[in-house]
């Protein structure tokens, strides 16, 4: 037992250099590459970051820009609304004045037309009236002659 603790002695004595050196080295790389690339993708992870709360906000702005001209254009599209029924209700105004006077004028011109149609009859009927008279004394006339003959 003793030589095996002895051979276990000289092995650790021999491997002291080794765990010196994978000491060392874990320090070193640990100093010179490890705490750099970490440092370097934290960074890396904070510019993404800052990145990605930049886009939200730019999301986020966009979003209430959107929403903003949305209200804006349905505004818009009311105002239009109204305007084109205020358009139309003058038309419609318009029109119902343009077919009164039509009426009017139409009415006017009836009458007119009528009074020259009586005033017409009546100079017929006393033209007929007159005719009657001197045809009443050509036929009578006329059948003296045909009997005195």
């Amino acid at each position: 037992m003793d030589a095996t603790l002895h051979a276990l002695g000289d092995l650790l004595i021999k491997a002291i250099p080794t765990a010196i050196f994978f000491i060392f080295l874990t320090v070193y790389l640990q100093k010179v590459y490890f705490k750099p690339m970490a440092r370097i993708l934290e960074e890396r992870r904070k510019e993404t970051e800052g990145v990605r709360e930049l886009a939200q906000r730019a999301l986020e702005a966009a979003e209430k820009k959107t929403s903003e001209f949305e209200h804006a254009l349905q505004l818009a599209r009311a105002e239009i609304n109204r305007e084109h029924e205020k358009l139309r209700q003058h038309w419609i105004a318009e029109q119902t004045a343009r077919i009164a006077e039509a009426r009017a004028e139409a009415d006017r011109q009836i009458e007119e037309a009528k009074q020259r149609i009586a005033e017409e009859v009546r100079k017929a009927e006393a033209d007929i009236a007159m005719s009657v008279d001197a045809l009443g004394e050509q036929i009578v006339n006329s059948l003296l002659k045909r009997r005195a003959a």
